[in-house]
Order: structure tokens, then sequence, then C-alpha cells
């Protein structure tokens, strides 16, 4: 008889202990993963500094930029800001090429508004999320007679 039980005890603590392995398994697959979106923030950002700095964009040529931080349940990232003014030789079009190839190596979308004032945004997402805004401002013509 005391084998027996002996046999039940174990079993019972094996029991027990897969429960628990169980437990943790699942802890860890309802956790938020944020690291990938994290990752992916950093990379565009660093992207599209790459392209403006090819394209002869300085310090001086961004009137503004920020950050806004985001965070919903499942991912936290940050939406980036940039207001440029282009010299007169470029146009918000000769960008498009470089941001659509920088889009398609970041697995994210990319749109082009053209807004009343005159300025071109480029807008790069994903479902529900916004990564980065930049919008470029013509420079102002002249009107000398």
């Amino acid at each position: 008889m005391s084998h027996k039980v002996r046999k039940e005890s174990m079993c019972v603590k094996m029991y027990v202990i897969v429960l628990f392995f169980c437990g943790i398994g699942i802890w860890f697959s309802a956790q938020p993963v944020h690291n990938k979106k994290v990752y992916t923030n950093a990379a565009l950002n660093r992207k599209i500094e790459s392209v403006l700095i090819e394209n002869g964009i300085v310090k001086n040529d961004i009137l503004s930029q920020y950050i806004k931080e985001k965070n919903e349940r499942t991912a936290a990232w940050n939406e980036f800001y940039k207001i440029i003014k282009l010299k007169s030789s470029k146009t918000a079009r000769s960008f498009e090429k470089s941001f659509r190839s920088v889009a398609r190596s970041i697995k994210v979308g990319l749109s082009r508004t053209d807004n009343a004032d005159g300025s071109v945004t480029y807008k790069f997402y994903s479902p529900g999320k916004d990564y980065s805004n930049i919008t470029f401002m013509s420079p102002q013509k002249s009107s000398k007679g």
C-alpha cells in the first residue's frame, strides 16, 4: 500500500509541475511585445534621416521637429514629425522614390498628401500606427514685377 501511495504522490507532484510550467508559458505569451515596434521605429527614422542628408537637407532646413510617444495595450512606439523648408532646386517629389524604397525595406506604408497651403506631407504608417510625418514647405515665390 505504501508503494501505491508514493506512486500517486509522485504523479500529483509531476502534474503540479507541468501545470506550473504551462502557466508560465501562458503568462509569457500574453505579455505585450514592444521590441519589434521600437526596432521598426528606430530603423525607419535612421533611414529617413539618411535620405534627407543624401538629398542635401541640413539642420537649418528643418523648421520644426518633435516626437510623440504612443502607448497602447499591446504596443508602444514613437511618432516622428518634421517640417522641412525645401531649397529652390528641390521639390517634394524628388524624395518620393527614396521614401518608397525605405517604406518597402521596413515593410510599412507610405502616403502622400498635398496640403492646402502648398506643402506636401509624407506619412510612414502601419495599420493603426503612424511612425513618421515629414512635411515639405516649398520656398516662397517672390512677386517681383
